[in-house]
């Protein structure tokens, strides 16, 4: 049997559909600012890079020709470390406002995989459907001795009318028999009640957990002073987690 660090589960959290929805919405608002944040302040340094570098030239073109070489490389020296210091300086001065921004977009990612290890699968998210709710558990009850033309008449009337808490009720039942005996896939039946909007959620949550590792990548790669294709993966990367995770559900939320 594997051990199961309970000590590691979040307390605390509130576990729905309009919660992924909240933090897949600050999530997004959090991760564009940053990625704005980023481009601004590499954009800052590339344009100063440019302005000493043509400073360097102007400067070159006014001196005696046999000069120019020993003053050219000077000059580049000196360019590379006003743009140096400019860089340090924009390090400095953004640490604090980028550092709040990577810890507010963990705190989403931290409860968006702690979201994710209940709904693993619609198998797991139906089963959480009306728990402790005393229908689901006549429900169950009726089941129990219930043959596979049974089981599967009634996992079809669940299905023709929408019916969660039956469904959910058919998957207990189904699946705390023996494999040889469960008259169908409890997974089958849980996906035609679920799987749209596990989908969606699932979406959401990947989304959350993509858009911080993709902004903490593009931090490490500003910090290191460059902007590399690395940093530009992982802004695209979390404008597509964005995307993914700005998505609003016309489906009626599910507990």
């Amino acid at each position: 049997m594997t051990a199961i660090d309970f000590s590691a589960v979040p307390s605390g959290v509130t576990v729905n559909e309009e919660r992924i929805q909240y933090l897949s919405d600050r999530a997004t608002e959090t991760a564009t600012a940053f990625s704005r944040k980023i481009e601004k302040l590499q954009a800052q340094v590339a344009n100063a890079r440019d302005a000493y570098s043509r400073e360097a030239q102007d400067f070159v073109r006014g001196t005696p020709v046999e000069d120019r070489a020993t003053i050219l490389a000077a000059s580049r020296r000196s360019a590379a470390n006003k743009a140096a210091n400019m860089y340090r300086q924009l390090l400095a001065s953004s640490a604090e406002e980028r550092a709040a921004m990577l810890t507010g977009l963990k705190t989403y990612a931290d409860e968006a995989a702690a979201l994710s290890s209940l709904y693993a699968s619609p198998v797991s998210m139906l089963g959480r459907i009306a728990l402790g709710d005393p229908k689901r558990t006549q429900y169950q009850l009726q089941l129990e001795g219930a043959g596979p033309v049974e089981l599967e008449t009634t996992a079809r009337a669940a299905i023709m009318t929408n019916d969660l808490v039956l469904a959910a009720a058919i998957v207990t039942v189904v699946d705390r028999r023996p494999k040889e005996r469960r008259p169908f896939s409890v997974a089958a039946l849980a996906e035609r009640m679920l799987g749209d909007v596990w989908g969606r959620m699932h979406a959401k949550l990947e989304g959350v957990q993509l858009a911080y590792r993709s902004a903490a990548e593009a931090n490490r790669e500003f910090e290191r002073a460059k902007a590399s294709p690395l940093s530009k993966i992982a802004l695209a990367l979390s404008r597509q987690a964005i995307a993914e995770a700005a998505g609003d559900d016309d489906e009626e939320a599910v507990a």
